[in-house]
């Protein structure tokens, strides 16, 4: 085998086996979900076909000489290069809205996350109230809603303990609009809307609050409801980034076929 053969099937080996590693992580925390078991699973099939690559190409090669071969050769391949279009597409479009950066807002709409049987926020909600804040403290005429509601496992809802924290970071409470009904995404935004409009405050133009993989979903909805959005995205942790954008794909992919 040439040289250059061997280094570049070591650099494959060196990155699958480093992505392999980032969907493991989440799943030491307890985190496993379609993100990250489709997520090593493709890592996985790509690590096997790595280090067995003289073997697939031979019999690759073996049965593209069958004309049944080739076609179900032809068809995969094809297949395969539609869904990595497909993820490259959506990946292009999800960090396009993530850094969809509002001009003059109407209000903010903070999307709740898990809060900890404690009381504490997890940690994507705390960088979520973090980048909240620092919005509001820098934008200081903008009201924000805070949506979400108790889980069965939470001890009170996401959305009070977004409150409580804003104030705690010195955002005005007079400034925090508080929606604890909601249980997913769509609800955050339909519900934190509905509460708008009945306070007579126009929501044509509203900054989403929420992770970054999560703005394209999130800014559709939006749309769907008749409202301008645009994004606040907080920090994710480098951790859980693969899992969670792997994980979004099929959230969109959900909502492109169901409207939800």
């Amino acid at each position: 085998m040439k040289v250059s053969a061997v280094v570049t099937r070591a650099v494959f080996i060196t990155v699958e086996v480093f992505a392999a590693l980032m969907f493991l992580f989440p799943m030491t925390m307890g985190i496993i979900d379609i993100g990250n078991v489709f997520g090593l699973t493709a890592v996985s099939a790509a690590f096997i076909v790595t280090v067995s690559f003289d073997r697939f190409s031979a019999f690759i090669k073996r049965h593209l000489k069958k004309p049944s071969g080739k076609v179900l050769i032809i068809f995969t391949g094809s297949v395969l290069s539609l869904l990595v279009l497909y993820a490259v597409v959506l990946t292009a479009s999800m960090i396009f809205a993530a850094v969809n950066r509002p001009q003059s807002p109407d209000a903010v709409i903070v999307l709740g996350c898990k809060v900890q049987p404690s009381g504490n926020p997890s940690l994507m909600l705390q960088k979520r109230i973090e980048a909240a804040s620092a919005y509001l403290d820098e934008n200081r005429d903008v009201i924000c809603v805070v949506s979400g509601g108790k889980g069965g496992n939470e001890p009170e809802s996401e959305a009070d303990v977004m409150k409580r924290i804003l104030i705690e970071n010195g955002i005005s409470s007079d400034r925090i609009i508080v929606e604890d009904r909601s249980s997913s995404t769509e609800e955050n935004l339909s519900f934190s809307l509905e509460l708008l409009r009945e306070m007579n405050i126009k929501a044509e133009n509203i900054a989403i609050v929420t992770d970054s993989f999560h703005q394209l979903r999130a800014s559709l909805m939006a749309k769907k409801q008749g409202a301008e959005p645009f994004a606040i995205s907080s920090e994710t942790p480098i951790g859980l980034v693969p899992t969670y954008w792997v994980r979004e794909w099929f959230g969109l992919s959900h909502f492109f076929v169901f409207g939800r």
